[in-house]
């Protein structure tokens, strides 16, 4: 009995090792194949995944339609000129001065000796006495600039006239100096615009003057706004500064509007400036005076551009695809902002982009 268990073992023994071996055995194939395979691996061509492979170029993109008014922050630099000395004609006692508030073509500055010296805004400024006959560009000046005001003259002519005599006379009498007709310059005192502030003012009531000499200063004035670096547009466009409001003209990046002008002079923080500051730039909101109705399109689908022009290609199954030309009003990242000149903007949708534009020639 025991001998048969130990032989029964001693098989049992060796089946096992059988098997084992087997085992072993199927394991090196394996592996072989594994090495073989990773090998041949290593020496074939890398293909790419299909999800990687190059896509298809895109040749359409969406276009749409929005409301523009180009409202953008500038800064405008200002023109302003230098100050000038005022000159009086008049010899003797200040007996009355009216220079506060400023001084007006027509209106009296100031008394000398209790008669009137009226301001007087001439293209030529006057440099002596004037009578019926005379003739000259000074005389030419005041005829325009008496009838400016609404007194009697000859406008555009250079003689002086009884009708220059006779408004020179009416202008007279409305500032309190009794006149004939003719004009005398000590009555006079010249300004260069309609209207000046003045400032260091010396013929001040009791004080003594004398003919030919300065009087006071006009401070330098506004006399321009520029737009820096701005780009001129066909419309008007609306310029507003220290709520002060404007208008910006057509093609134009510059404000010579006198009222304007004067309204940012007298603001507050305009006069709190110094000079240095107001000619390195102020900040002003620019927008168009009437929104436009705009077509919003990928930058790069406009092309041939040359300024504010070019042209796109609207897209559509029932249209020709030709190029309409187009004006450039506004541009954000990446997106142009046009105006279409033959065709309505509501009906385009998609514009071509890519490749299919190269050759093509806008026109």
């Amino acid at each position: 009995m025991g001998k048969k268990q130990r032989g029964t073992k001693v098989m049992n023994n060796g089946a096992r090792r059988g098997r084992l071996a087997w085992a072993w055995s199927l394991l090196a194939v394996a592996t072989a194949i594994c090495v073989s395979v990773g090998a041949c691996a290593l020496l074939l061509p890398d293909r790419a995944p299909a999800l990687l492979g190059s896509a298809g170029e895109t040749t359409t993109a969406p276009a749409s339609v929005q409301e523009y008014s180009g409202s953008q922050q500038v800064t405008v630099v200002p023109t302003i000129s230098t100050e000038r000395n005022l000159l009086g004609n008049a010899n003797g006692t200040v007996t009355a001065d009216w220079s506060a508030d400023g001084l007006a073509s027509g209106k009296g500055a100031y008394k000398v000796n209790d008669r009137v010296v009226v301001a007087l805004n001439t293209a030529t400024p006057l440099y002596r006495d004037l009578k019926t006959g005379d003739k000259g560009d000074d005389v030419l000046a005041l005829n325009n600039e008496l009838s400016r005001l609404g007194y009697n003259s000859v406008a555009g002519s250079d003689t002086y006239w009884w009708a220059t005599s006779d408004g020179w006379r009416q202008l007279m009498n409305d500032n309190g100096n009794p006149s004939d007709g003719t004009l005398a310059l000590a009555d006079t005192m010249w300004i260069p615009e309609n209207a000046v502030a003045v400032d260091e003012w010396t013929a001040t009531t009791g004080s003594m003057v004398t003919g030919g000499t300065a009087i006071g200063k006009i401070p330098g004035a506004l006399t321009k706004l520029t737009v820096k670096n701005g780009t001129a547009v066909g419309q008007d466009r609306t310029i507003s500064m220290y709520g002060v409001n404007g208008i910006l003209p057509a093609d134009s990046t510059e404000i010579t509007d006198a009222e304007f002008l004067r309204n940012v002079s007298a603001n507050e923080t305009f006069q709190s400036m110094d000079m240095q500051t107001k000619k390195a730039g102020l900040d002003a909101t620019v927008a168009l005076k009437e929104p436009l109705q705009v077509l919003r399109v990928p930058a790069g689908a406009v092309f041939g551009i040359d300024g504010s022009s070019g042209c796109i290609v609207p897209k559509s199954h029932n249209a020709s695809n030709t190029p309409v030309k187009v004006t450039i009003v506004g541009s954000e990242l990446g997106v142009s902002l046009v105006q279409t000149q033959d065709a309505d903007v509501s009906a385009i949708a998609n514009v071509e982009i890519g490749s299919g534009l190269n050759g093509l020639v806008c026109k």
